[in-house]
């Protein structure tokens, strides 16, 4: 019986150029993806722009000074480039409706106005003004430093104003024996906050209505005005309905002994002499 014979050269070459092309296939494939990630994972150049930023913490609602601020060389990209400021002079007394941070870019979108050279924003960071909003204005009051918290009141802080005035009861009224001419003091505002101070000098913020109560107060030259500072995130509104103090009511709330003519008897002595312990 003969054996078939099979030439198996020619399979084997075929086989071993399949294998160099697959080889070279997967080499190319390798190189392409290993240069693709090099290319990605390359450092790539920074751009940077002049640009105001911070040199120390400048509180909302102060305006801004010369030494608050300088031109410095930042890297600016699409997540922090809108609203960049170069200029000094665009910044330079105008308000910041927040607080800037040390070292914060300081942007357009960080003040209450555009206007520059008056040292407050009535408006907060968040108000507009619409036809059912409150008519805010700013008002001024004198305060010395002994009824405004010892003088260490500042711009930004928030303050009750009380107000001491003087009743002078009509003469028919206190010959009833019941009423008397004296001083009367009442918390009557709450929640003003300073928007500027100069001194004894205070300017807040209030209502059209409020601002003439306390000018028609400060004109009537019987009034006086003190504050007294609240924390900052109380913000509660009081009810002032039963507050109001008058001399008679402290002495009888805390039980003051009231003076009596010494010695005893209608008529007054001489003057006694000191005693001896």
């Amino acid at each position: 019986m003969e054996m078939e014979y099979h030439d198996t050269s020619r399979r084997g070459r075929v086989l071993i150029i399949l294998g160099v092309i697959l080889a070279v296939a997967a080499g190319a494939g390798a190189f392409f993806v290993l240069n693709n990630q090099q290319q990605s994972t390359a450092p790539t150049t920074v751009q940077r722009k002049p640009a105001v930023v911070a040199t120390r913490a400048i509180t909302a609602r102060k305006a801004i000074e010369a030494g608050d601020v300088i031109v410095s060389q930042v890297a600016v990209d699409p997540t922090n480039a809108a609203g960049v400021i170069a200029d000094l002079t665009k910044v330079i007394g105008r308000i910041p409706a927040v607080s800037i941070l040390a070292g914060q870019l300081v942007t357009e979108n960080l003040f209450a106005s555009a206007n520059a050279g008056v040292p407050f924003s009535i408006l907060g960071p968040t108000e507009t003004v619409s036809p059912s909003s409150e008519p805010w204005r700013a008002v001024s009051m004198t305060v010395p430093a002994d009824r405004a918290v010892g003088g260490y009141l500042t711009v930004g802080q928030t303050v009750d104003v009380f107000v001491t005035t003087a009743i002078t009861v009509p003469a028919d009224l206190a010959a009833l024996g019941r009423y008397y001419s004296d001083q009367s003091t009442k918390v009557i505002y709450q929640n003003m906050v300073i928007l500027a101070r100069t001194g004894d000098q205070y300017v807040v913020r209030a209502t059209l209505g409020v601002a003439e109560e306390i000018n028609h107060l400060l004109a009537s030259s019987a009034s006086q005005f003190s504050m007294v500072l609240r924390p900052d995130i109380d913000v509660r509104q009081v009810d002032a309905t039963n507050l109001g103090e008058t001399t008679t009511k402290i002495i009888a709330k805390y039980g003051l002994p009231i003076p009596e003519v010494y010695p005893p008897g209608a008529k007054v002595g001489p003057t006694l002499p000191p005693r001896v312990p």
